[in-house]
């Protein structure tokens, strides 16, 4: 992964932490989402849609990670797609990583989230982007260059709708060189569902299948954290 990538991302992860949980500002329309939540929210969107991320990363390798025996802390964005609950969209929002080589451990939370609706043709509007209240924290283990957890939890919408996510997420470490500086990232995806609580249908709703930050997919299920190179640091 090349450093103009991450210094793409640098802007978008610094001002998804600067924001802090997305609430109403004086602009907030009916939905509950401000000018402010809107536009954070577009920069990670158009991160998270970004095809260069894996095409240009660098594996880490088996043997490098099994050499190391520090703890790197990471942070970035993800993305989680249902098209047959979210449409065209996703749930979005800030993804901090804590990898521990030494005891082969990796952890860390989605915080900031936001969800959007869209139309058929992909297009949302500010009217349809919300901030959503709770966090999900993650755990799992490191095993040579890749990293297997878990997370669940539950995300609110402003109306009182509530989104229980089941998920199970699989990463792979790369290279970040800028100079010659070399960082750690981490690109992953999930799998899991999305169950809508008090829905009198009792439909459990699919991740959407597929490696994301490639916008011609049409998916946008996937993460990607890094050190200071993508952290605005």
């Amino acid at each position: 992964m090349n450093i103009s990538t991450f210094t793409g991302l640098s802007l978008i992860v610094f001002s998804l932490a600067a924001c802090g949980t997305a609430g109403g500002d004086a602009d907030s329309n009916s939905s509950g989402t401000s000018q402010s939540d809107y536009e954070t929210y577009n920069a990670a969107h158009d991160a998270i849609t970004d095809k260069d991320l894996v095409a240009t990363a660098s594996a880490l390798g088996t043997a490098a990670a099994n050499a190391r025996s520090d703890t790197v802390e990471m942070s970035g964005i993800y993305g989680i797609q249902s098209d047959a609950l979210l449409g065209t969209d996703a749930i979005l929002g800030e993804m901090s990583m804590t990898a521990n080589f030494g005891n082969d451990t990796v952890s860390g939370a989605m915080t900031n989230n936001f969800i959007a609706f869209d139309g058929a043709n992909g297009a949302h509007s500010e009217g349809s982007v919300e901030p959503l209240s709770g966090s999900m924290a993650y755990s799992g283990t490191i095993s040579g260059n890749t990293a297997v957890s878990h997370f669940d939890g539950i995300l609110t919408r402003t109306d009182g709708t509530q989104y229980d996510l089941y998920v199970d997420m699989e990463g792979t470490f790369y290279t970040v060189t800028g100079g010659v500086l070399s960082e750690l990232g981490a690109i992953g995806n999930f799998e899991g569902n999305i169950t809508v609580i008090g829905d009198a249908t009792g439909t459990i709703y699919d991740l959407t299948d597929g490696y994301d930050f490639d916008s011609r997919s049409g998916n946008e299920t996937g993460f990607v954290v890094c050190e200071s190179l993508c952290s605005g640091e």
